[in-house]
């Protein structure tokens, strides 16, 4: 008997070894997780982009009116003058069957690290004319865009004087930039980032090199633009409590000067 016992003892002790062993090979060598091809991750990566440009059309398709606080942050050669000017307002846009409009207001200007002043400056486009109005300075330039009888979106030309994209025409952003995803870090509030490098026979080709653009995981409307010029310069622009499709009146994009302001006023160039 005690012969039997010693046999099974030692069939449960090889057993618990072997079982042992086997845990710890597959400890020591793991199973081998699926490579992901750079093709699949190039595919991922474009289905996601386009995704989000879907939902960014469908967004500014329904986008009839916009209020939102809005701070303007410009560093002029960040390596050598690096000089630096923010200014905070409320951007107004409306859009009817007879046009769109839209208005930006300064309240303050704050330069370098000096104390922020009021300074109020206006900035009002009808798809027609594009008004600026400078109260430091007393002065009003008017500067027609377009013709009368064709008037465009105002988002599309005040994007040359702020980088204010994403706003319109979503699927011209494709002809315009080569678009990538930046990484996330996991934070579920994150917002989504697309860079955008500015294609050479794009019309940005003048005023950027390239683009960041944050966009809202509810509304898929911009929620941040940072942009870098061809001149080194860097503009940040952040828009806070953001209202869509609210109802405006039509005396908002209505701005009273004063009479002793000096005009300027400058008709559409005519090609030869």
């Amino acid at each position: 008997m005690r012969k039997n016992a010693i046999i099974v003892l030692a069939a449960v002790l090889c057993g618990l070894c072997t079982g042992a062993e086997e845990a710890c090979c597959a400890a020591k060598n793991p199973p081998k997780e699926a490579s992901v091809s750079p093709e699949d991750t190039q595919k991922d990566s474009t289905a996601a982009i386009e995704e989000i440009l879907s939902k960014m059309n469908a967004a500014t398709k329904k986008l009839e009116s916009c209020q939102a606080n809005l701070s303007y942050l410009v560093i002029q050669d960040p390596d050598l003058l690096n000089s630096s000017s923010l200014q905070n307002g409320v951007l107004f846009y409306q859009k009817t069957d007879s046009g769109s409009k839209l208005r930006i207001r300064f309240d303050d200007m704050k330069q370098d690290d000096f104390e922020p002043v009021k300074q109020r400056e206006e900035y009002l486009f009808d798809g027609v004319w594009l008004t600026r109005i400078n109260y430091k300075l007393q002065q009003v330039d008017i500067y027609q865009q377009a013709p009368e009888d064709k008037p465009i979106g105002v988002f599309e030309l005040i994007s040359h004087n702020f980088p204010l994209i994403g706003f319109s025409n979503i699927n011209e952003i494709k002809n315009d930039f080569d678009i990538s995803l930046a990484p996330k870090t996991g934070d579920p509030n994150e917002l989504t980032c697309l860079l955008l490098t500015v294609k050479k026979d794009s019309d940005f080709m003048k005023d950027y090199e390239k683009m960041s653009l944050w966009v809202g995981n509810k509304l898929y409307l911009p929620e941040k633009i940072a942009a870098y010029t061809r001149q080194g310069d860097e503009h940040y622009i952040e828009f806070k409590d953001m209202k869509i499709n609210k109802k405006l009146e039509n005396a908002v994009f209505d701005v009273e000067t004063p009479p002793n302001f000096r005009k300027n006023i400058e008709p559409l160039r005519k090609t030869p």
